[in-house]
């Protein structure tokens, strides 16, 4: 008989306030590693700041939230010998055929066209790969709360939307779900400019919200039929398009143009040029053509920034 434990938690609707969760996991699974796999920079940008209330990171491997088709989930992601996950809640089962996806286990080892830059990076980084989370929603979700903002803001808003809006995660964690379209749909355009959401974003994230269910069928398209029906969502432009795929769907072929960033960062690093127009950006990832997300990528794992003029600025979306 599987073992409960009790944990109190004020917000929980019931007479005394204490919440019940299953010591034992509802489900388990284990993975081997490949032989050059970094888990850690992997999985690094599936959490959205220090205090992000649905990823908690461990020195041996990350816990993480999320829905499933079956009901939400907690699971933990433990390294060791190879890569174990304990999962608790009603998509426990379901859950295990996606995080290989998740922590890009499902990829071979990046290869790029020869450039000595990228060829160095490739050396240092070898371990690399993709991440699929696989919910649409959540992460159109994450990626419209980044768009015009610094990184710190966003990451605070979407703390603040997980923790308002989201519901108790099951298992034995303090952790939240992320919204789920009813909630956001529920609490409406003026509650989400009272967490301090923009008008503009807050119309989005509604979109987002009523269009859901439609928007899922993002994670089974090739990529240029899923950018297409990404952009036709008002407020879901090529930035959010490319950031949405590269970073949350593993796809290697997005370019993020409308970066304040990214221009200068590629220019900086492929050419040695401090400073670079969208157009140059393009002309310097012509060789990386169907590739171009993994560059892009690969320099952010390095922290590569190009020099800074003028007042310092936050950078932006990642």
């Amino acid at each position: 008989m599987a073992l409960r434990a009790k944990v109190w938690n004020p917000s929980a609707l019931n007479t005394h306030n204490w919440v019940t969760f299953r010591v034992t996991p509802d489900a388990s699974a284990a993975w081997p590693l490949p032989a050059r796999y970094d888990f850690h920079e992997t999985t690094r940008l599936l959490r959205t700041g220090g205090r992000d209330p649905t990823v908690r990171r461990e020195p041996d491997g990350l816990w993480r939230t999320a829905h499933t088709p079956e009901g939400p989930v907690t699971v933990r992601l433990t390294l060791g010998d190879g890569l174990t996950a304990q999962a608790w809640g009603p998509g426990a089962a379901r859950v295990m055929q996606d995080i290989p996806g998740w922590v890009g286990l499902n990829e071979d080892p990046w290869a790029l066209p020869a450039h000595p830059v990228t060829d160095r990076l490739l050396k240092q980084h070898r371990g690399l790969r993709g991440t699929d989370t696989r919910d649409v929603f959540e992460a159109l979700v994450n990626i419209v709360l980044q768009q015009q903002v610094t990184w710190n803001e966003a990451a605070m808003t979407w703390r603040r939307l997980c923790e308002n809006l989201g519901e108790v995660a099951p298992g034995p964690t303090d952790m939240r779900l992320s919204p789920t379209p009813r909630a956001l749909r529920a609490a409406g355009a003026d509650q989400l400019q009272a967490a301090g959401i923009g008008w503009q974003r807050a119309r989005t994230l509604m979109e987002i919200a009523f269009r859901a269910e439609r928007l899922q069928r993002v994670a089974d398209m090739p990529t240029a039929k899923a950018a297409s029906l990404l952009q036709k969502v008002r407020g879901i432009g090529p930035w959010s398009t490319a950031m949405t795929l590269g970073l949350r769907f593993a796809r290697p072929e997005p370019v993020p143009v409308g970066d304040y960033q990214v221009p200068h960062m590629l220019a900086w690093a492929l050419a040695g040029e401090p400073r670079a127009t969208e157009a140059r950006m393009l002309e310097l990832l012509q060789p990386f053509k169907g590739l171009a997300f993994r560059v892009v990528r690969l320099l952010f794992a390095a922290r590569i920034q190009a020099p800074r003029r003028g007042p310092r600025r936050a950078w932006r979306g990642y």
